[in-house]
C-alpha cells in the first residue's frame, strides 16, 4: 500500500507532456517550437504527475530563509515562539503537499506565482512521484522539530534536526539536489523523469 501510494502516476500536476531529449515539454510548446516539432515522432509521451522544479527550488528558498531567520532569533534572542510556529508551519505544508496535493500547499502556490508570473520563468516539469516521497522526510523531520520545541526541550538534539532540514532546502535551492529523491532511487522505487534524472529507470544500452 505504501508502494502505491508512493508511486501513484496520478500524483501532481497533470500536463500533456513530451520527453525529448533528456527534458519535459509541454506539448502546445513542443509543437510551436519551429526546431522541436519536426522531432515529434521521436519524442515519448509522459503519462505522469509533474511538479514545476523552478517553483520547488523557489520554496525551497523560501523555507530556507524563514528557517534561518526563526533560527538565529532563537538562537541569539531567546525567542523560541517564531521557531516553534515556523516548525508548525512547515508541518502542515508539507502535509497538504503530500496528502492533499501540490496545489493546495501555499508556499508552492506562492513560489509558483513567484516564478512563473513575477518573474515570468517558464516551468521545468519533472516528475512528482519522487518529490512526495522527499516532502514525506519533511513531514517527519518538521514534525518532530515542532513536537520538540512545543515541549520545550530545545537542547542539542533538537538543533542538529534543525541542521539537517536547512541542509537539505539549501542543497535543493543551491544545487536542484534532493536529498530525498536519492533516497528513493535506493529503495528502488524508480519514475520515469526525477529532476537531474536522479532517480529515473535506466535501460540497457542495448534496447532499441
Amino acid at each position: 500500500m505504501l508502494k502505491q501510494f508512493f508511486t501513484n502516476p496520478s500524483y501532481g500536476y497533470q500536463r500533456d507532456l513530451l520527453k525529448y531529449s533528456g527534458k519535459l515539454y509541454e506539448l502546445k510548446t513542443f509543437r510551436q517550437d519551429p526546431y522541436l516539432s519536426n522531432a515529434i515522432a521521436h519524442a515519448e509521451l509522459i503519462q505522469q504527475g509533474v511538479v514545476d522544479e523552478r517553483a520547488v527550488r523557489a520554496s525551497a528558498g523560501l523555507t530556507m530563509m524563514l528557517a534561518m531567520l526563526v533560527f538565529c532569533a532563537a538562537f541569539f534572542y531567546g525567542m523560541f515562539l517564531p521557531i516553534t510556529l515556523f516548525a508548525s508551519y512547515s508541518f502542515l505544508d508539507f502535509v497538504l503537499r503530500v496528502c492533499a496535493g501540490v496545489q493546495f500547499s501555499p508556499t508552492l502556490v506562492l513560489s509558483n506565482w513567484i516564478t512563473q508570473s513575477v518573474l515570468g520563468m517558464q516551468a521545468e516539469w519533472v516528475s512528482a512521484i519522487p518529490k512526495r516521497f522527499a516532502w514525506t522526510i519533511g513531514i517527519i523531520l518538521s514534525g518532530v522539530v515542532a513536537t520538540l520545541f512545543w515541549t520545550e526541550k530545545n537542547g542539542l538534539t533538537t538543533q542538529l534536526i534543525c541542521g539537517v532540514c536547512v541542509l537539505f532546502t539549501w542543497m535543493e535551492s543551491t544545487f536542484s539536489y534532493c536529498a530525498g529523491c536519492h533516497i528513493y532511487k535506493l529503495l528502488d522505487l524508480k519514475s520515469d523523469m526525477c529532476a537531474g534524472a536522479s532517480c529515473e529507470v535506466r535501460r540497457p544500452d542495448n534496447l532499441v
